[in-house]
């Protein structure tokens, strides 16, 4: 019957460690992906307005990144730039800015899902797209942020290491305090 009970009591103890420690790493894994998803957001919101506030900064932005791509998407016979609905009725009205750049027929369309900013252009002779929209980017530039929250977490997995350990002792004070108490109690 002692032995019974130590077995089930140790069990008991063993379950609860291990839920315990589970439950905590996965609040810690469910608050860092929040995180993430909140850093993403706010850096969207936070790009969005610095567009409002200054969208020739951002035209001249978006002119650049079409200069520095030139060499691959300047391909005969025509070029297709996706636009959100405001960035294609700014450059309808100004397709001189493009044409500097680009030397082949471009052929404007506004998206029908908004997004942000930037362009996709697309080569249609190649089945060929380059996703420049800001979303696009910032999922690109996901892992920086993943590793970032990985220093900053890291702190917390050695937290968590020694809670774990705290409950490894105080799971072995608990047997010990069992094995006294059968002791006393035979």
């Amino acid at each position: 019957m002692k032995e019974h009970f130590n077995e089930t009591y140790n069990k008991l103890l063993n379950n609860f460690l291990s839920s315990s420690l589970l439950k905590i790493k996965e609040e810690i894994l469910r608050s860092k992906n929040k995180l993430k998803i909140d850093l993403v957001s706010a850096s969207t919101d936070l790009i969005k307005d610095k567009i409002e506030n200054n969208y020739s900064h951002y035209i001249d932005f978006l002119l650049t990144i079409l200069k520095s791509i030139k060499h691959i998407i300047d391909k005969p016979p025509e070029i297709i730039i996706t636009l959100n609905s405001k960035d294609f009725n700014f450059f309808t009205g100004n397709m001189n800015k493009i044409e500097k750049i680009i030397t082949n027929k471009v052929k404007l369309i506004k998206s029908e899902n908004e997004f942000t900013g930037g362009f996709i252009c697309a080569l249609p002779t190649g089945n060929i797209s380059y996703n420049y929209t800001i979303e696009d980017q910032l999922k690109k530039h996901i892992s920086i942020i993943e590793i970032e929250f990985s220093k900053i977490f890291s702190d917390f997995e050695a937290d968590v290491q020694n809670l774990e350990n705290n409950y490894i002792q105080f799971i072995q004070n608990q047997k010990l305090a069992v094995d006294d108490y059968l002791k006393n109690y035979e």
